[in-house]
């Protein structure tokens, strides 16, 4: 099976990476919010506010691992893992952990994933056979290759002796 191929098979789970990736920014957020020494954050679709030592007020918040966190996404993740609406939540960085450890239980025994396995397992199948009818086929253009080498070699010879 070809890379483009796999990738095909790949667009039906972009959901699945989407909600991943937005899983994992509250995780980056948590651990920002460790390193600088906040207790809580406030977050509306609008932004992320950080408390603690010093606070801090962002659309963005970008950490020092160079990850930025939108607070429109962090909003929209927290409203589904809090299961309600607000006009913003405020939670500690031990909740966000908390509530990401929740979503992935969730996410581990999730249809999606189910899905995402057979199609990975449907890849490995044909990747795994496809070695072995590709086999005669690589040799093949090796081969020709070879002659066109010695039979380039053959002309140069006959043609040093004639200059």
């Amino acid at each position: 099976m070809d890379t483009l191929k796999k990738a095909g098979a790949m667009l039906q789970h972009l959901d699945l990476f989407h909600h991943m990736l937005d899983l994992r920014g509250l995780l980056q957020l948590a651990a920002h919010m460790e390193e600088r020494g906040d207790r809580v954050t406030l977050i509306s679709a609008e932004q992320i506010t950080l408390m603690g030592k010093e606070s801090s007020a962002e659309g963005t918040v970008t950490t020092s691992k160079g990850a930025n966190i939108e607070a429109a996404t962090a909003y929209r993740v927290l409203q589904a893992l809090k299961g309600h609406e607000a006009p913003e939540y405020a939670v500690t960085r031990e909740e966000l952990g908390a509530l990401n450890a929740r979503a992935v239980a969730e996410l581990e025994g999730s249809d999606a994933l189910r899905a995402f396995e057979a199609t990975l397992n449907r890849i490995s199948a044909a990747s795994q056979a496809a070695p072995a009818q590709a086999t005669p086929a690589a040799e093949a253009p090796a081969e020709r290759s070879t002659r066109g080498r010695r039979a380039s070699e053959e002309q140069g010879g006959e043609a040093a002796p004639a200059a």
